[in-house]
């Protein structure tokens, strides 16, 4: 590929920027320039002892249980290079460390376990990314010379999405674009008023105020983010101080409440791992309540898209993970923020997306946050850049060869996703894929975003795009494996908590954002994060989190205001993110399994997929499936996901799904999740990379009389 093919005025997939590249520069522009310190070459400046928060950005799902496992600590999709064979993306115990095996997703009860996320503190003395180094510190460590005595916790998370801007706006899907140039969509219930007045954020945001925990002095106790719970924060001299005085909202103080399953009178808890002094961070319960109008129950059936129903709460959340480190000589230090988010359940843990939130936050500090001046300098890609098989490459074909365990693929197709899963350093590029511009998706040209097969991959897109395209990022590292530019030695390593970073946000579905299904689409604004990372020495990938007075707050007043709004300089408040997600998200994770194009100037009635990394849309159930101690697992035939009473259809693009969504609000928890089969019983066979992957702890019906027809379907008839 020539430099030129890169330089294309529509190159942004984000619509951020405008203008084309430069041929010189064969790539996007850039909308920032790069801090000094960022120089090509220029080593990474010694400092103090700095303290950030890992994972920076976490990733918690919600369950119907009170119980709960651990946040996985490795990356979908990613072999581990020591022990068993095991597919990486597994959540963990939280009492022995290890990863689940096929029994752990559920409590005795059979209740849905919800993911927590745990966080840590590194201590750093280098500048940069990535640094490779980072010192743990827990209860005792030592830094400089003083030994830590206490680790104070601040959490504080919220639900902001009725008091946000609507995704309703006509026949687009709302994205970045829609806030240029001082524009908003619409916002959402505008008989309330403005977003800011007194009445929408005291009634229409959840917000149980901030939470703090003491690691010594709070050691097996939970901080509930509910009604009772007193909230409280750090003070800065570390101590912990009761906020007697913080406005509380849930929705049953101000409406009268549709309950499908359980009220929402908590957003989850935290609570100190022993000996450690790490925070966990775990969710609310996947609960939803409607507001009752006229003594009516609010539908979920009649809002122009399935992402907007302004008349429904869900229990989701985000918000600032703060620690302060108290040292026995009397001397505090504070840490950099993390932050947590609370999102809708992932039901195939080990299987990779072909972009994550990763690859997505990624693209956009590579290329706009000066994060690796050597792959793309401000102005554009580097052409003697050498991508790194097994961090650059190799993890997108292995996305591709586990993503068939949950799609209905023909055996010829699965045939081809297992031959590029299989592509190995050493192979020629150019004989594994002698067809490489007429088979990806360019993201720089903008004419094939409406052009499905042949072009890969065959996901639905988002931002007004009909097709999915990879990262220009993803591309570009793709097109230098291509022209055959690989590194020869490794780059420099990550460190612990920077790899937590990375693999927390590798286990998040991005790409198909509009809104979203953990991180919603304003992951791609750079407003959002803290654009000085370099300088301020927090480290990429943080939050740009707003200060808040705690000691302010006062009952008569709501204590959040609006908080960010894209493309603004507005720094975040708790509830700030998932704001921008589908209200409540269990309509859109229902409705989001197989459509046609959306726009489709092609009038193509192919329907393909919209994340079946998280949201499988077909499984080989393990009920169906056969064990045989020398061959391992055989698996059975594929059935739908969702399926049973209340799902069946005559129309193939509504297959998969609950005809009603109320009754999936009623059944969400159902769901079976799909995992490498030799979790199913870990002692009978060790794990191999070609175990196939099942459905297990499905609480659906299953039968061999469930049928699914090979993948191409068809919108025919047309579904209404």
């Amino acid at each position: 590929m020539d430099r030129e093919d890169f330089a294309h005025p529509a190159l942004d997939r984000r619509e951020l920027l405008k203008g084309a590249a430069t041929t010189v520069a064969a790539v996007l522009p850039f909308s920032a320039p790069v801090p000094a310190a960022a120089a090509e070459g220029e080593p990474a400046r010694p400092q103090r002892t700095t303290f950030r928060i890992h994972p920076a950005m976490g990733l918690s799902r919600v369950g119907n249980s009170a119980a709960f496992y651990l946040a996985p600590e490795t990356a979908a999709g990613e072999l581990a290079t020591t022990g068993e064979a095991l597919w990486g993306g597994l959540p963990l115990d939280p009492s022995s460390g290890a990863p689940l095996d096929a029994d752990g997703f559920r409590d005795a009860e059979g209740r849905l376990k919800r993911q927590a996320t745990r966080y840590r503190i590194y201590a750093y003395t280098e500048a940069g990314w990535p640094t490779g180094e980072g010192q743990e510190i827990v209860l005792g460590s030592v830094v400089d010379g003083r030994t830590v005595k206490d680790i104070v916790w601040t959490v504080h998370v919220a639900n902001k999405k009725l008091n946000n801007f609507s995704h309703n706006s006509g026949a687009e899907e709302v994205n970045l674009s829609f806030y240029r140039d001082g524009r908003t969509p619409p916002v959402r219930r505008p008989g309330d008023g403005p977003l800011d007045s007194e009445k929408r954020l005291a009634t229409l945001v959840i917000d149980p105020g901030p939470r703090a925990l003491s690691a010594r002095a709070d050691a097996g106790k939970v901080a509930a983010f509910d009604r009772t719970t007193p909230a409280s924060f750090a003070k800065p001299d570390g101590t912990v101080a009761v906020a007697a005085d913080y406005p509380k909202s849930f929705p049953a103080d101000h409406f009268t409440l549709d309950v499908p399953l359980r009220p929402i009178d908590s957003l989850g808890d935290i609570r100190i791992e022993a000996e450690t002094g790490r925070l966990i961070f775990a969710p609310g319960f996947g609960n939803t309540v409607g507001i009752m109008v006229d003594g009516k129950v609010p539908s979920l059936e009649g809002s122009p898209i399935f992402i907007e129903h302004d008349q429904w709460f869900d229990d989701v959340s985000d918000g600032p993970v703060d620690a302060t480190l108290v040292f026995e000589d009397g001397s505090v230090e504070t840490v950099a923020g993390a932050w947590a988010l609370a999102g809708a359940p992932g039901f195939a843990p080990q299987v990779r997306n072909v972009v994550t939130v990763w690859d997505d936050v990624y693209d956009v500090f590579v290329r706009e946050l000066g994060l690796v001046p050597e792959l793309h300098d401000g102005r554009g890609y580097m052409p003697g850049f050498r991508p790194v098989f097994e961090d650059d490459i190799r993890p997108l074909f292995q996305a591709v060869k586990l993503l068939r365990w949950n799609i209905h693929l023909p055996r010829y197709a699965v045939m081809a996703h297992d031959a590029i899963g299989d592509i190995k350093p050493a192979d020629d590029p150019t004989a594994k894929l002698p067809n490489f511009k007429s088979l990806i998706r360019n993201p720089f040209v903008p004419s094939q975003d409406s052009i499905g097969q042949p072009l890969m991959p065959l996901s639905l897109g988002s931002a007004g795009k009909p097709f999915l395209s990879i990262t220009p990022t993803q591309y570009f590292m793709l097109h230098q494996w291509h022209g055959k530019l690989l590194a020869e030695n490794p780059r420099r390593p990550l460190g612990p908590g920077e790899t937590l970073d990375r693999v927390t946000l590798v286990n998040g579905v991005a790409g198909r954002m509009n809104p979203g299904l953990q991180y919603p689409f304003v992951i791609l604004d750079t407003h959002l994060f803290r654009r000085d990372w370099r300088t301020a020495g927090c480290g990429p990938f943080r939050i740009n989190a707003a200060t808040l007075d705690y000691a302010a707050a006062r009952k008569d007043r709501p204590f959040l205001g609006v908080g960010y709004v894209p493309l603004r300089d507005a720094p975040v408040e708790p509830g700030d993110l998932t704001k921008f997600m589908a209200v409540p998200w269990l309509t859109d994770f229902n409705q989001c399994t197989i459509h046609p194009p959306f726009p489709n100037p092609n009038g193509d009635k192919t329907l393909y997929w919209s994340w079946p990394a998280e949201r499988p849309f077909v499984v080989h159930p393990q009920s169906l499936s056969h064990f045989d101690a020398e061959r391992g697992w055989t698996p059975g035939q594929q059935v739908y996901a969702v399926r049973g009473a209340g799902t069946t259809t005559h129309y193939p693009a509504l297959e998969g799904r609950f005809q009603v969504q109320r009754a999936f609000v009623l059944n969400w928890y159902k769901v079976g999740f799909v995992v490498q089969a030799s979790r199913i019983d870990p002692a009978a066979r060790p794990a191999s990379a070609d175990d196939p992957f099942l459905e297990v702890a499905s609480f659906f019906e299953t039968s061999p009389d469930q049928t699914v027809a090979e993948w191409p379907s068809f919108n025919v008839p047309p579904a209404p």
